[in-house]
């Protein structure tokens, strides 16, 4: 009798050769065997899983690209900017701002036209008469805003500000009374405005032909009284026509700002100065 290790040997590889015939059951049981990877246990899932794809991944989070670019940005050049800005011109400005006094200079400057009406006014004013002398001050502005009105063009206020002075002092000398040439051109400039649209036109526009020719209007009346309640008058005048120049330098329209500035305050300098000295004559 063979003993029992004989029987069941440990080693299938010396197995009886009637164990590995072909069909033998024994033979089929080896075969599947060998041909079939041994599944994992539980425990070797586990043991997987502690190490799996994911923990490469969270592994490789910790030093991927993200944290790189973190570090780059730290020594990014909007941190060398901001460190430049720390030392440029505009700090350096606001460290050392413009003395007071250039200020006020500045502003002084700005209100140049203030300064020179005051000073023309101071010279009229040093010899004025019954104050009928500035009767020419209705007609002349009303020429030079109508055709600034007309011609949309208030760039050239100055340019046609010096003419009409220029026409003026022209007309002295030739002994030619300056009123009704001016007043014939207010009517002229007053009807092509009406004609071609530009007067008919937005308020600013609209006011320009009847404001002229009240003003033209209140000319006549002044040379129509007598002296002494003509001077007062002139005064009158001349305030009423400041808050004309004050209106249109608030405006900004129709003639430059600087001259409604030194006009206005020629009139108002103007008004008041020859208001005084009548008071005082009587």
């Amino acid at each position: 009798m063979t003993p029992a290790r004989d029987r069941h040997p440990k080693n299938p590889d010396r197995l009886p050769a009637f164990c590995c015939s072909p069909g033998h059951p024994r033979t089929t049981v080896l075969a599947m065997t060998d041909s079939t990877p041994p599944s994992p246990s539980p425990d070797d899932r586990t043991a997987d899983q502690s190490t799996s794809p994911a923990t490469n991944q969270t592994a490789d989070q910790s030093t991927s690209p993200t944290t790189n670019r973190t570090t780059d940005q730290g020594a990014s050049p909007a941190t060398n900017r901001t460190t430049d800005q720390g030392a440029s011109p505009a700090t350096s400005e606001g460290a050392a701002p413009r003395p007071g006094w250039r200020r006020a200079l500045a502003a002084v400057g700005r209100r140049w036209p203030t300064w020179l009406a005051l000073a023309w006014a101071a010279f009229s004013l040093s010899d004025v008469g019954n104050g009928l002398e500035y009767t020419i001050v209705f007609v002349v502005p009303a020429a030079g805003y109508l055709f600034l009105a007309v011609a949309d063009r208030r760039r050239i206020t100055w340019a046609v500000v010096l003419a009409a002075l220029a026409t003026v002092v022209l007309l002295r000398v030739l002994g030619i009374d300056p009123g009704p040439p001016l007043a014939l051109t207010v009517i002229t400039l007053a009807a092509l405005g009406l004609i071609n649209g530009r007067l008919r036109g937005p308020r600013m526009y609209a006011l320009q032909t009847p404001g002229a020719l009240a003003f033209i209007a209140y000319g006549l009346l002044v040379i129509s009284v007598p002296p002494v309640a003509g001077g007062f008058l002139v005064a009158a005048g001349l305030l009423g026509h400041a808050a004309w120049d004050a209106y249109h330098w608030r405006a900004d329209k129709i003639v430059a700002r600087t001259f409604a500035e030194w006009c206005g305050m020629l009139d108002l300098t103007l008004g008041l100065g020859l208001l005084v000295i009548l008071l005082t004559r009587t």
